[in-house]
This record gives structure tokens, sequence and C-alpha cells, in this order.
């Protein structure tokens, strides 16, 4: 979740009446249970009879508390940004309560409060809901096919065992999937025909909660609520050959997680990102050879860092391009030390797009960094901006995140409305060797040469003030949103008969692709006609 500069409203908490379980209790110190995105803090309360927990949502995404337990009589459907939800807990018992839309029982998003017997004595929890861990992998594989071995894909998951590969066939399916095993491999059998279809009802496509080496491949999501593919918890992930569109929060989103590839991918429509990579250091991640179009954001990382590549990608048609930024909404800020080399980014003034308050304050940049430091910019191509084309800014969140040391080296950037090139805040910022007319300040590589970013005085920074106080297109409901089908796109090779590989080992995969590739990258050729390349 993005924090930008004035981004959030961050309302007064809402007037929510206080609920109790309806026995006489004296008046106790109340409890504070935050959230942020994603998780509860403290995750595990241990309080005496008649305490009153309050949850508020310090966070930029909305939650909610559902009780483990079938028909309690507590919890909240949905919290907003600012909100605040409060129950007085008058019976001791444990109560274990999860975000339905960033974990389960037990995974991801989740906590419990624990309410002290009359003598003070702590009791003893029933046995968990969280899903069975004891699974482990018999030593051969196995390959479990949707509809003929399960009817669904949920069906074909619950089957798999570490090591399994679940191949669905094409076909429409109206399911939200949660994965809990590790390992299992879930591919479609025709990326533009094996659809998972939400409808607007459900809220992920595919849910990896917790479970380390899960790859999902050549298929696409969409018309979900939140997220089209989301692994959050996790050590070690994959997703290839992905198609998303449609949906309600992000469209490939990591959270939490490390050690991940996602390649080849395609994301539109999303209010947030297309694809989002969150709360890790060290990443040991890559995005590359991927699109995203018609999204508030193409890519956004708050505090997203360490051994992180974005490479050899298309960002086009979104409100803004490639948004590194550091936020309090999330833990292991700030952003730092990530790569941004060898893509196309141009016409992300999309005004018609869904999107995030973020997303909006945003518009007009090709590759903006807020509030991140320690980053490369190197090789790209960028064009066709309102606003500026490579910029390092400030993001005075809660906390005011300065954008320092970052190196904006050999790129060529045109057609931005107040600079190629720009910065705002922060020091050691440095531009280099790149092909740019404009810049704030002016003559920005004799201001701020690389390596230092120390040269001669500058008194015309970027103006940040003007765009924050700048009216800006309201967001569009994604599902009314003018976001276009996706194109036909090509699949994963022999996906019947290719061998499914678990997600495992990626740290190393990701440091042997960046050895091989990283010098090698050459700044992408240029569009035939850019000038007539804008926004639709």
């Amino acid at each position: 979740a993005v924090g930008l500069t004035g981004v959030v409203a961050v309302a007064a908490p809402a007037s929510a009446s206080r609920q109790s379980t309806g026995a006489a209790v004296q008046e106790y110190i109340d409890v504070n249970v935050t959230m942020k995105d994603n998780v509860f803090t403290p995750k595990r309360v241990t309080v005496d009879p008649g305490a009153t927990i309050h949850w508020p949502n310090e966070g930029y995404n909305e939650h909610n508390i559902i009780p483990d337990k079938k028909k309690a009589e507590w919890g909240d459907k949905l919290i907003g940004v600012g909100e605040e939800y409060e129950y007085t807990f008058a019976k001791p018992g444990v109560y274990e309560y999860f975000c339905s839309i960033h974990g389960s029982p037990g995974r991801g998003m989740f906590g419990s409060i624990t309410v002290r017997n009359a003598d003070g004595t702590v009791p003893s929890s029933k046995k968990s809901n969280a899903p069975d861990e004891t699974a482990t992998s018999s030593g051969k594989s196995k390959t479990i096919r949707v509809p003929a071995d399960a009817k669904t894909i949920q069906g074909g998951v619950d089957k798999a065992n570490p090591g399994d590969m679940v191949l669905v066939s094409p076909g429409v399916y109206h399911e939200a999937v949660l994965v809990t095993t590790d390992r299992v491999v879930i591919r479609g059998v025709d990326r533009n025909k094996t659809i998972l279809d939400g409808r607007y009802e459900l809220e992920n496509g595919i849910k990896i909660i917790g479970a380390n080496g899960v790859v999902v491949e050549n298929m696409t999501a969409r018309r979900y609520e939140r997220n089209g593919f989301f692994w959050t918890g996790v050590k070690g992930y994959r997703g290839s050959y992905l198609t998303s569109t449609r949906t309600g929060d992000y469209g490939i989103y990591a959270f939490d997680s490390v050690e991940g590839i996602l390649d080849h991918d395609y994301g539109s429509g999303s209010p947030d990102a297309g694809f989002y990579i969150g709360q890790c250091f060290p990443c040991d991640s890559i995005i590359r050879d991927s699109i995203s179009e018609y999204n508030g954001l193409g890519y956004s990382g708050t505090n997203a860092s360490g051994n992180l590549v974005i490479a050899n990608s298309i960002w086009r048609y979104n409100r803004a391009g490639i948004v590194p930024n550091s936020g309090d909404g999330e833990a292991l800020a700030p952003q730092r030390k990530a790569t941004v080399i060898g893509n196309l980014v141009y016409s992300n003034n999309n005004g018609e797009t869904p999107a995030i308050g973020a997303a909006k304050l945003a518009q007009g940049n090709g590759i903006l960094i807020a509030g991140g430091s320690d980053n490369l910019v190197t090789k790209n191509r960028v064009w066709d901006h309102d606003v500026a084309g490579i910029v390092s800014v400030l993001n005075p969140d809660k906390t005011v995140f300065f954008a320092n040391r970052n190196r904006v080296i050999n790129n060529i950037v045109s057609e931005s409305g107040e600079g190629d090139l720009a910065t705002f805040g922060g020091e050691g910022n440095c531009f280099s060797d790149n092909v740019f007319k404009t810049s704030k300040p002016s003559n920005i590589e004799e201001v701020l040469p690389c390596p230092t970013g120390v040269g001669i005085p500058a008194t015309d920074e970027l103006d940040l003030q003007k765009y924050i106080d700048a009216s800006k297109p309201p967001s569009v409901d994604y599902k009314i949103a003018k976001t276009p089908k996706p194109p036909v796109l090509a699949g994963m090779k022999n996906p019947k008969g290719a061998k499914a590989v678990p997600a495992v080992g990626i740290k190393a995969e990701v440091n042997k692709w960046k050895k091989a590739n990283l010098k090698s990258i050459r700044m992408p050729k240029a569009i035939t006609n850019m000038k007539t390349t804008k926004t639709p």
C-alpha cells in the first residue's frame, strides 16, 4: 500500500458503538491492537474480563476481523482506512480471529485475544482452526488434473502434497482459491482460456498464505474484489505467464514475502497497482518481461528493499508508472536498494483509470521514487509524462521519508511537462549520462552529478507542493472503467508436459540472473512514431 504525500486523508476513527457480550462488567483500561498492512500488532493479547479491545486501522488498505469460531457475536466485515472497531470481552476464553482479505485462520493476518479466568489463570486454547501443516512430500510428485481428478481448483489444491502439480484445463472457474501447502505448482493448460472469474463477488483469485515455494503459472484472473494473484508471508514464490485484469486492489501482489520471481505477466485495471511487492528486506526478487497498463500505478513497492530488480518490462497508460516508495502503513521502512533497468515507461497520465489516492497524486510521472533511497534507475526509455519522466521526491507520510542517494544514470527521457529529470527533498541524489532536454533543477547533471550528487548550487527544484495541491481526475470504479480486454498473450511452452518446478532456491536463481543479465541489458528500442503513442 502506498503512503504518498497527502494521499490518504486519515479520518477520525468512526464512532462505532461499543459492543460487548452482554454481561455486566467494570470499566477497565482499553487495549489497542493496531491494524497495518497486513498485520495485527500485537498479534496476541491477554486481558482480564471486561477489557475492551480497539482495532484502529492505521494502514492504507481496508481490513476486517473475522472470528475463527462460526456464528460468533463479535467481529466486523469491513474496517476502512482511519476507522476503528472495538469490542468488550466479558467472558474468559481464547478468541482467535483473522482478516479474510489478507489472511486465514492461523495464517497471514491473524491474531488472538485471551481473556483470563476469574482466578487469574489463562484458559487453554481449543484445537486451532489453522490449516494442518503436517503434510509432507512422499518423494514422488503427482499431477492432479482439474476437472478430471478434482472438480474445482480448490479441490485439486486440497488434494495436493508438497511437490505436486494442479493442472487446470481451459474453462471459467468461479472460485477464490486458498493455498496453504508448501511447494505446490498450480498451472493452467492455456493462459488465455484457463480463467478464474470472481464475478465481482469473490475477494482473491488465488491467495497463498504462509505456504513457501508455491508457483502459479499460465492462467488468467479477472473481476475479483481484491487481487488476482496474492502471496503473503512466504519464502519462495513464482508467478509466470499470468494475466490479471479488473481487480479491486492489486493485480499481482506479493506482501511480506521474499525470494520471488514474477515474469511474463500482465496486470491491468487495478486502482492501486498492476504489480506490487511490499514489506521485504532483502526481497531477493525480480519482476521482468511483463506489462502493466490501465492501473492506478503500474508498479508500487512500499518498503520493498534489497536485491530487488524491475527489468525489461512495459509500464504504460497508468496514472503513474513505476513507484518505489516508503510508507508508515507497512513495516520495514524506508524503501531502499532496488534496481529499475531496461524498461519502457510511457504515457502514464491516464485519468480514466481506477485509482487510490496515491495514484491520483502521482499521476503524470513515469518513474517516481517517493521517499526511497539508494536505488539505481538506469537504461530506461521514458517519455510522454505530464509532470516528470524520472523524479526523486521526499514523502511526508506520518514520518517524513527523504529520498537520498538515488542514482539516475544512462536513461533516455523526453516529452515531460515539468522536467524530464527532477528531484525534491533529499541528499546525495545524482544524475549522469542521461539523454534529456528539461530538468528541475535546471542543468541537473551539473547541479547533482554522479557519484556524489554534489555540484553547483540550485534553487529551482521541482515544486512538489504545486502537484500535491493540483486537482486530479477522480477514480473510476474498476468494474466500469475503460479498461480494454487483455490481449491474447503468449503462454508457457508445453504446459501439459513441462516438469513442475516449485519455487525453491529462488535467491540463487535471482542472483544468477543478475550476474548473467544486468551488465548486458541494453536500452530498449524506441517505438516507431513515439509521439503518437499517447494515452488513449
